[in-house]
């Protein structure tokens, strides 16, 4: 009998191999009746040709070899990648399998990982090719190809869009940022450029890191973007070991009903970080103080190597505090944005606040140097202590609209012509 160990509270306990799937059910399971509706709603946004997932899961043929890894993805719940605690809030994209799920692709694995009857295989979801939104209204592409040298460290880098002006004023309802290459596209801002020019750092409107979506939001919210603004790419980079090229693009779709509130992105963040050398724990904090009534609709954390937790709190004017996130381990990897299932009302001068724990001894098996102090910096050896907030002002028009504002990516648009600029 194949077995494996699981440690519960310090105690070490011999399993069968297949008793996470034994209660789901006597039936045997197969792929195409039972686990392929579980991949296609969790699993597929990543894992298909294309997109970020190592291998397709799209068809039977193409997991079967992975199905060990498969099996010690979900059980470690390392599949799907969510790194939000629990017990803190709830959020609408929770990317976590249900129990259920975990003990039917378990039960799956061990019974042989049987194929089944292919006329019971679910019709398989349709994507907008190239784009989790659907397709978008205009594409702005970088100006021309960025090369990336084999070694080395990139600096920042500010790329400005193949000079495409907005010809008039547009709400905007959907962005997404598409890396040209991946592998080495650590993060990417699209950034917004006035008519008048830049007198600092651009406008954030949307930010790409693995694990977040496209942003959509409902009728009636959205970003405003000037007549005569352009598009700017802050790109960060890594080098992977061999000379390559990227070519990051953008998606924009337009509102086509009228948008009453305007959609916030704070970036509250700390940049002077300095982490001693040798610490196994050291605490950073940044907060934002918010000038009206508000609304708190999503948080995305963003740290690189030596960050070990992440706290978001909500401190009320009356010096109560509510947890809204927490992230327990920290990973560099999978910089989720999270939606709150239900949006949070806060009052004029409440404050958000951030702590971040980092860890720089040896003991942290990320830790390119432990030896050495670290600062804010691009870099992926050097550190960052930040968090996205989404919030909208609470005015007349939408005081009574508690709903969440995020539409999922794949569930709005489905159709419509893009125009390649």
């Amino acid at each position: 009998m194949k077995r494996f160990i699981l440690s519960v509270g310090g105690l070490l306990a011999i399993l069968p191999l297949g008793a996470a799937g034994q209660s789901q059910t006597s039936r045997e399971l197969t792929f195409t009746k039972d686990v392929a509706p579980i991949v296609y709603d969790n699993c597929v946004s990543c894992h298909r040709p294309g997109e970020i997932g190592p291998f397709s899961m799209l068809t039977y043929a193409e997991t079967r070899p992975w199905v060990r890894s498969i099996r010690q993805a979900v059980v470690n719940r390392r599949m799907p990648p969510w790194l939000a605690d629990p017990h803190f809030s709830s959020f609408k994209n929770d990317r976590r399998l249900s129990d259920k799920d975990v003990d039917a692709i378990v039960a799956w694995i061990d019974g042989g990982a049987k194929e089944g009857n292919p006329a019971d295989m679910p019709k398989p979801p349709q994507f907008a090719e190239g784009w989790a939104m659907g397709t978008p209204d205009l594409i702005l592409t970088m100006n021309k190809p960025f090369e990336i040298p084999a070694k080395g460290d990139i600096a920042w880098v500010n790329i400005p869009s193949n000079e495409y002006v907005f010809p008039e004023d547009v709400w905007v309802q959907a962005i997404e940022i598409r890396p040209g290459n991946r592998s080495v596209v650590h993060h990417a801002v699209a950034g917004l450029v006035p008519p008048e020019g830049l007198q600092g750092a651009a406008e954030n409107l949307h930010l790409y890191a693995p694990g977040l979506d496209a942003m959509i939001w409902r009728d009636g919210y959205g970003k405003f973007i000037a007549k005569g603004s352009r598009i700017i790419f802050q790109m960060h980079y890594n080098a992977i070991g061999k000379a390559t090229t990227d070519q990051t693009k953008v998606g924009f779709r337009f509102a086509k009903a009228p948008v009453h509130t305007p959609v916030q992105t704070t970036i509250i963040s700390n940049a002077s970080i300095l982490i001693p050398p040798m610490v196994h724990s050291h605490e950073a904090v940044a907060a934002f103080q918010f000038p009206t009534d508000a609304r708190i609709h999503g948080l995305r954390p963003h740290m690189h190597l030596r960050a070990k937790t992440g706290t978001a709190t909500l401190v009320n004017p009356d010096g109560t505090r509510k947890v809204l996130l927490h992230i327990p381990r920290w990973d560099d990897a999978w910089q989720n944005y999270y939606i709150l299932s239900e949006p949070l009302d806060v009052k004029k001068g409440s404050i958000l606040e951030y702590v971040a724990n980092y860890d720089n001894s040896p003991a942290n098996p990320l830790n390119p140097d432990p030896k050495s102090p670290v600062a804010w910096g691009q870099q992926i050896w050097q550190e960052m202590h930040s968090i996205y907030v989404t919030w909208t002002p609470i005015t007349p028009k939408n005081v009574d609209d508690r709903q969440p504002i995020q539409v999922p990516s794949s569930k709005l648009f489905t159709t419509g012509m893009a125009q390649n600029r």
